[in-house]
């Protein structure tokens, strides 16, 4: 039996955006090994997708270049042992030293550049670091599967990667029958207007915005409440505290969920999803949102553009900016029921045209060949 590896910084990465890719290429024959550091998803990827999974530790956002290197070579093992066909990786270290590691054991690699993130945001050493190491290992995978055509763009201008390896999809895809507006909770008029934040709690991700946005609402006597759904105190630079969390939640407009393992249930009960961030590659909240039939106000930057549209299926506001995330939040409360509902379903068609993850699942089967 032919065997494919997926490898990424989290196990939670590879069940939750990569599952679906994973049995359609099981049904294909192959056996999947999956190579991701220890977390609560860990033993989900064995028992209830059926993979094969492998402990591997890797500092997620240092920049050690001893622990890389030990990284580096613990994934070479692996390879070894396993000796897959192909290795797919998901996330940057995985796609630099994953890479650079298949190389060396003769496994064809293809990589996944889900958003340039934090590296390419800021004007750092770390950034330049990440440019070089991608300027390194990029020319030895097999093929490279990008996000948006911002990030397409900057891999190709500044020869991070070469065009021939570049292929462009729609994100990480998404479920439309799993995301289906049938779920939504009828509501009445009198129950307030629920925003919801999906997603890790940093502030490239625009929390802060949207916590001052929010402020600024609620001074105008609006009647709303803003959820917010998903991890705190991750690894990463830009995380927020859970202390910082946990005050924000005595706010009457504010509500911490923490995560969820059925999210469509959140956004069942939702109104609008707002993600005011940086910068992403093909953000999944949007889609899963606009799946279930629901707008977004989201910033005007790659990733998030490419989603949404302004005053079609959401609405766009201007990056790090919460004055300009309050004018939409607070145009999204006085849409009327007739806009409100046609931006919906415009929400709902734009996913199911353009963003079904069938379009991504049937790229990496295609690339197996």
């Amino acid at each position: 039996m032919n065997r494919i590896v997926f490898s990424a910084n989290t196990s939670w990465y590879l069940y939750n955006f990569r599952a679906s890719t994973i049995k359609a290429i099981q049904q294909e024959g192959y056996e999947v090994f999956c190579i991701s550091p220890s977390d609560d998803y860990s033993h989900r990827l064995v028992n209830e997708l059926g993979c094969k999974w492998f402990n591997i530790k890797m500092d997620n956002q240092g920049s050690n270049p001893f622990k890389d290197f030990i990284f580096c070579c613990n994934f070479f093992y692996l390879l070894k042992k396993i000796n897959p066909s192909v290795s797919f990786h998901f996330t940057i270290k995985n796609n630099i030293y994953g890479t650079l590691a298949a190389a060396l054991a003769r496994v064809k690699s293809i990589n996944n550049v889900s958003g340039l993130g934090t590296a390419f945001i800021n004007d750092n050493l770390t950034s330049k670091l990440v440019h070089v190491l991608y300027k390194l290992s990029q020319p030895f995978a097999y093929k490279v599967f990008c996000q948006n055509e911002d990030d397409y763009a900057l891999l190709v201008d500044q020869k991070l990667i070469s065009e021939s390896k570049l292929t462009l999809l729609p994100g990480s895809g998404v479920d439309t029958n799993r995301f289906n507006p049938s779920l939504k909770k009828i509501k009445s008029k009198s129950d307030p207007f629920i925003f919801l934040y999906v997603g890790r709690m940093l502030s490239d991700k625009g929390v802060l915005e949207l916590i001052e946005a929010s402020s600024l609402l609620f001074s105008e006597r609006k009647k709303f409440v803003v959820r917010l759904c998903g991890f705190s105190d991750v690894k990463n630079s830009s995380a927020i505290t859970e202390e910082m969390i946990f005050e924000w939640s005595k706010l009457p407009y504010i509500e911490w969920l923490g995560p969820s393992d059925e999210i469509e249930s959140i956004y069942a009960d939702a109104n609008c999803v707002v993600l005011p961030s940086y910068r992403e590659g093909m953000p999944r909240t949007l889609l899963e949102a606009g799946s279930m039939g629901l707008p977004s106000i989201t910033t005007n930057v790659p990733g998030c553009k490419h989603v949404i549209s302004n005053n079609v299926n959401g609405l766009l506001c201007n990056v790090r900016d919460s004055k300009s995330l309050f004018v939409a939040m607070n145009e999204m409360l006085e849409l009327n029921e007739k806009s409100y509902a046609e931006m919906c379903i415009r929400a709902r068609v734009n996913i199911v045209n353009n963003f079904d993850e069938k379009i991504v699942i049937d790229h990496a089967l295609n690339a197996l060949i």
